[in-house]
């Protein structure tokens, strides 16, 4: 049996010495392990779910980043002409009954 533990003590890492509240792990550290854990079709899988959903997102971001700014630019260039033609024709409405009442005042 003594001769034993000596083989033991040999074939531990020097990482299964240290305990394990001493030892610390980085995330990255904890997903490459993850690797051993799932089969190679579900990593594929999760990849190219991942892939997709980014891809996805960007161009949806895209494509509403363009819908806005037409839609901006869109309404500045057609209610601004219309806005300040308003204002004149009240500005002009305004000044015509300013002029009336000077005209009919006593």
């Amino acid at each position: 049996m003594d001769v034993m533990q000596p083989a033991m003590i040999e074939d531990l890492d020097d990482l299964d010495l240290i305990p394990d509240e001493e030892l610390e792990e980085t995330y990255l550290e904890r997903i490459m392990g993850l690797r051993e854990m799932f089969p190679r079709s579900v990593r594929t899988g999760g990849a190219f779910v991942a892939n997709t959903t980014k891809s996805s997102s960007l161009w949806l971001y895209h494509f509403i980043k363009s819908t806005i700014w037409i839609t901006t630019t869109s309404a500045i260039i057609l209610a601004l002409p219309v806005a300040i033609e308003m204002t004149q024709i009240q500005a002009a409405d305004e000044m015509k009954k300013v002029r009336q009442e000077k005209l009919f005042a006593k």
